[in-house]
C-alpha cells in the first residue's frame, strides 16, 4: 500500500475511533437516563401506592429495597463509566477492545439480577411472565451506538442465554401454584415459551448489530468524503475561487492525466531583477503580495485557478480542473482587469510603478496530478502552456501588456467587443513558425 494510502487510512481509524468514543458517551448517558427513569418508577409505586394496581404493588413492595440498591448500584457504575470516557476523550485514547465486552456484560446482567433478586422474594413465574424481562431490551438496542456489529450480537447473545439460566433456574425451584387453570399453568411452566423469550433477545442482539454496521459505514463514508475534501484542497491549493472548489466537492474528479482544452494565461513582471536588487528581501516579499493580493480575487472570480507562482509572476489556467464553455472570455476579461488592479496600485503610492506583461493562448493540454506519493501538484502540461509563455514574452519587444494568440481571438468570436490590434505573424523563441498575435493592451 503506498504511504499516502496508508496514512489516509490512519486518519480514518482515528477519526472514526474518536467518534466511536463520543456515540459510546451518548450511549452511557441514555443509560443514565433509562436507570434513572426506573428507579423513579420504582420510588413512585413504593411511595405514592395510588398510581399502581394492588397487584403490582404487592409484587414489587417486598422487593423495593434489593431493586432500590441494585438499580442504584448501577447509577454509579455509570456515572463512573461516562466519567471515565471523558478522560479518554481528553487524551486522545481508544476504548480497550476487552473492557467493551466486559463492560456489555455488566450492563446486561442488571435485568438477571433483577429477575433473580425478584423471584427469590416473590413468585417466580409472577416476575418471569411480568415486564421485568423487557428490561434486556434497554441495554440490547442501545449498544448499536457501539456502532460495533459484535458487541451487539454479544449482548444479545448474553441476554438469551442469562434470561434462559435465570429462567430455568426459578422454574425449578418454583411450587406450582393453587387454584390456577391448568391451560394457563401449562403456558407458565412451558419451556417453550421462555425459549422464544430468549430467542427474541437474541434477535434484537442482531437487530442492533444491523443498525450500527449501517451507522458505522455512514460515519466511514462521511470521513471518507471529508478526506476528499482535504485532498482538493491540497491539490489545488487555496487559490481556487468558491464557485470552483463548490465544483471540486460535489463531483467526482479523476485526478489522473486527461485531456482538456484549457486557455493559459502567464503573467511576469517587468524590470522585476531591478527592483528587487534595490530592495531587502521582506521589502520584496511585501511588495509581491501587494501586488498579487488584488489579482488572484480576478482569477478566481472569472473561474480560473492560479496553478504556479514563478516569482515574479504566475502561470493561471482556465477550463480545467472544471469545464468553462466561456473560458477564452473569461481568461481575457481577467486579464484586463488585472491591468486594471495594477494601474490602481501604480496610482494610489501603494507599490512602486510596476508594468507587467500577459500572454493568453488556448488549446488542447494534459492536466492531472505530477508528483510523489507524499506530495503531488495538479499539472497543466502541453505546447499550450509554452506558447503561453512565449507569448507573454512578447510583450516587451512589441511594447504591449496583453498579448493572445490567433487561437484565442478565433475562440472568441463575437462574444468579446474590446478592440485588439493585429500585431501579424512573429516570430517566437523556440517556435518552429511564425505566431499571429493580437494587442489587447
Amino acid at each position: 500500500m503506498p504511504p499516502s494510502t496508508s496514512t489516509d487510512a490512519a486518519l480514518i481509524r482515528s477519526a472514526m475511533g474518536a467518534e466511536l468514543l463520543r456515540s459510546e458517551r451518548a450511549r452511557v448517558r441514555l443509560q443514565l437516563a433509562l436507570l434513572t427513569a426506573v428507579l423513579a418508577l420504582l420510588l413512585l409505586v413504593h411511595f405514592v401506592p395510588q398510581i399502581s394496581s394492588p397487584q403490582i404493588r404487592a409484587l414489587l413492595q417486598p422487593a423495593f429495597l434489593p431493586f432500590g440498591i441494585i438499580l442504584a448500584s448501577y447509577l454509579a457504575y455509570e456515572i463512573l463509566i461516562l466519567v471515565w470516557l471523558g478522560r479518554l476523550l481528553a487524551c486522545r485514547r481508544l476504548i480497550p477492545r476487552w473492557f467493551q465486552f466486559l463492560n456489555t456484560f455488566i450492563e446486561v446482567s442488571l435485568p438477571t439480577l433483577g429477575l433473580v433478586t425478584g423471584g427469590a422474594i416473590a413468585d417466580p413465574l409472577s416476575i418471569l411472565s411480568g415486564s421485568l424481562p423487557f428490561l434486556y431490551f434497554l441495554f440490547i438496542l442501545p449498544s448499536a451506538l457501539n456502532l460495533d456489529a459484535a458487541l451487539c450480537c454479544f449482548s444479545g447473545a448474553v441476554a438469551c442465554l442469562q434470561f434462559w439460566a435465570a429462567s430455568f433456574y426459578l422454574l425449578a425451584g418454583t411450587s406450582l401454584p393453587a387454584g390456577v387453570d391448568a391451560p394457563i399453568l401449562s403456558m407458565l411452566t412451558s419451556p417453550h415459551q421462555y425459549l422464544s423469550k430468549g430467542a427474541t433477545l437474541l434477535l434484537g442482539g442482531l437487530i442492533a448489530a444491523f443498525v450500527a454496521t449501517q451507522i458505522r459505514r455512514q460515519i466511514a463514508r462521511a470521513l471518507e468524503t471529508l478526506e476528499e475534501r482535504d485532498r482538493a484542497v491540497s491539490i489545488f491549493g487555496q487559490h481556487v475561487s468558491p464557485q470552483v472548489a463548490d465544483l471540486l466537492l460535489k463531483q467526482p474528479l479523476d485526478y489522473a492525466g486527461q485531456q482538456r482544452n484549457v486557455c493559459v494565461l502567464f503573467l511576469d513582471i517587468r524590470d522585476f531583477s531591478k527592483l528587487s536588487s534595490e530592495r531587502s528581501a521582506p521589502e520584496v516579499v511585501e511588495y509581491l503580495n501587494r501586488l498579487f493580493a488584488p489579482m488572484i480575487p480576478v482569477i478566481n472570480a472569472h473561474s480560473g485557478i492560479v496553478n504556479k507562482f514563478l516569482g515574479d509572476g504566475f502561470m493561471a489556467v482556465f477550463g480545467a480542473p472544471i469545464d468553462d464553455s466561456q473560458l477564452c472570455t473569461n481568461a481575457i476579461r481577467a486579464a484586463l482587469e488585472i491591468l486594471r488592479q495594477v494601474e490602481l496600485l501604480n496610482q494610489s503610492g501603494a507599490i512602486p510603478h510596476t508594468r507587467v506583461g500577459i500572454g493568453l493562448h488556448v488549446g488542447q493540454a494534459v492536466t492531472g496530478n505530477v508528483g510523489s506519493s507524499q506530495r503531488k501538484e495538479y499539472t497543466i502540461i502541453g505546447d499550450v502552456v509554452n506558447l503561453a509563455s512565449r507569448i507573454e514574452q512578447a510583450n516587451k519587444p512589441l511594447n504591449a501588456q496583453l498579448l493572445v494568440s490567433e487561437a484565442v481571438v478565433l475562440a472568441l468570436g463575437n462574444q468579446f467587443d474590446v478592440p485588439a490590434e493585429d500585431m501579424g505573424p512573429v516570430e517566437l523563441k523556440g517556435q518552429p513558425h511564425p505566431v499571429r498575435l493580437f494587442k489587447f493592451a
